[in-house]
């Protein structure tokens, strides 16, 4: 597609934009200028010492770049476009960067999955298309707002919010609800009422971890083109985008005879949630299957912990896939063993090789041996070589796992978020202790 610089400039979201595009379509702003027969680029030099790189994809036009503009298409996109109408000599013809072929093929992904969305025909499919392109410029929008409100706490810092109260985070939680990003929403109004639990270890750290995640989370969304397909699944997970069960069962299958190590079942919100972790026996692969249910309502799969199946499990696209559906359940059968427990050590190097790849991850499962309440400290555990593991200030049965150990060793399977153990299921003596339900 081809344009002429008033057809450019009638895509500018404003007269500023607009003005400002026309200042930056000169040579001297721009390097690493270059075309190919779908695509633009560049990199302009901005207030900073990193370049903003700039994309068009010509088909659209749809525009990406680096900089942090809420505005859409940005300045720097509308000078690029203009600088192509103007000196189209500048542009040499050349295979696509990795960061610019990146992008053009997540396009063309989400393209042809929203263009197999409905099969009511093209005019059904050009609404989805329209409704997803108004979601993500409403998360855009309230990401970025996000963004403002964490740099300000920032300066502030979180001791200045305490006298504000809950209503101060109950605000930005409704900001991010309205921007269609629901999964922010609770875990803003989750770490606010950290501050105010009197009992809770740690609060401060605890919230500054979260609003340090939920930034991560905000900078991965305004960079998502340049994201790995797997991680963009994650990014788009974390944000409230979700997938079919129809759609998760399509996905290959991993057979295997799962082992039922925990569950837990809490309230969110209106809704109950049940996660259930399993275990591969042969594969060594866990997986978490989750469950909703609203009110009274029952879950649609029954999993008891301390028991076994031979099943097929479909993974949901991750960089490190935990989340599943059951696709086959076969063949349950009391447990009457359980994996090698891990090591701490053992433990640390899987946790890390996790988070590189899957940097958002809230949570990694692990299957712990050797481990002793400390006696003296209930908010701690001992390993094998006596070094201390905190527990994670939510765990409300310290005593209860003392008085299982009695002293003893034990193999517990929780879940690790890098520096605390969150207990979940106790293996004592043969049997599984599921600490949500068979504990008072």
């Amino acid at each position: 597609m081809t344009l002429d610089a008033n057809q450019i400039l009638a895509l500018a979201p404003d007269p500023a934009s607009a003005k400002a595009g026309s200042q930056l379509a000169t040579p001297r702003n721009w390097s690493n200028l270059g075309t190919s027969d779908c695509a633009l680029w560049g990199e302009c030099q901005g207030s900073g010492k990193t370049p903003y790189r700039t994309q068009i994809d010509l088909g659209g036009p749809a525009f990406k770049c680096t900089c942090p503009s809420r505005k859409f298409p940005c300045k720097h996109g509308l000078g690029l476009y203009l600088l192509r109408a103007a000196e189209p000599s500048l542009f040499g013809q050349a295979a696509a960067p990795a960061w610019v072929s990146d992008w053009l093929e997540g396009r063309q992904t989400r393209q042809e999955k929203k263009a197999t969305v409905k099969d009511a025909g093209p005019e059904a499919a050009a609404q989805a298309r329209k409704r997803e392109e108004k979601r993500e410029d409403k998360v855009s929008a309230g990401l970025a707002e996000l963004q403002t409100w964490l740099h300000d706490l920032a300066r502030e810092g979180l001791a200045s919010v305490r006298s504000r109260g809950q209503g101060f985070w109950d605000a930005i939680a409704a900001r991010m609800a309205d921007a269609q990003a629901a999964p922010v929403a609770r875990r803003l109004r989750r770490a606010g009422s950290m501050l105010y639990q009197s009992g809770l270890r740690n609060a401060e750290s605890l919230v500054a971890n979260e609003l340090a995640s939920l930034y991560l989370l905000a900078q991965a969304w305004q960079r998502i083109d340049e994201l790995t397909p797997a991680l963009q699944a994650d990014v788009r997970a974390l944000l409230g985008w979700t997938m079919s069960q129809d759609e998760v069962l399509r996905q290959p299958a991993v057979t295997d005879r799962w082992r039922v190590l925990a569950q837990c079942t809490f309230d969110d919100e209106r809704l109950r949630v049940r996660s259930t972790w399993l275990l591969g026996a042969a594969t060594g692969r866990w997986a978490v299957h989750v469950q909703y249910a609203v009110g009274t309502q029952g879950f649609e799969q029954q999993l008891a912990p301390g028991t076994a199946f031979d099943g097929d499990l479909c993974f949901y696209p991750s960089a490190w896939p935990l989340r599943a559906q059951i696709r086959r359940q076969d063949d349950v059968q009391p447990l009457s063993a359980i994996e090698e427990p891990s090591s701490l050590d053992t433990l640390q190097d899987t946790y890390a090789d996790a988070l590189a790849a899957q940097p958002f991850l809230e949570r990694h499962p692990v299957l712990l041996g050797g481990l002793v309440p400390d006696g003296a400290d209930h908010g701690i555990v001992r390993d094998a070589h006596g070094r201390r593991i905190a527990l994670h200030p939510s765990f409300r049965q310290p005593l209860h796992l003392l008085a299982l150990s009695g002293g003893h060793p034990l193999t517990v399977c929780g879940e690790w978020d890098g520096r605390m153990l969150l207990p979940l299921a106790v293996w004592h003596d043969g049997r599984l202790y599921n600490i949500d339900s068979d504990l008072p």
